[in-house]
């Protein structure tokens, strides 16, 4: 199945959880990042239960520091 990952289409394993993909993109580690799945932020404590269906939009925000 396909998943909009920042605004580009990209692979899923069917039934997959929003872990999973991240776990796959090699992001579930990383620290400082919010998630949202269809516009709405997940927590990172739900995102082993979250499910993922074909077309779901998921939009990865990584927190930077500046001025």
């Amino acid at each position: 199945m396909q998943v909009n990952f920042n605004s580009q289409p990209v692979d899923c394993p069917p039934a997959g959880t929003l872990l999973v993909l991240l776990d796959t993109l090699g992001l579930s580690a990383r620290k400082g990042i919010a998630v949202a799945h269809n516009s709405q932020i997940i927590p990172r404590a739900r995102w082993g239960q979250t499910l993922l269906q074909e077309n779901d939009s998921i939009t990865v925000l990584q927190a930077t520091q500046g001025g």
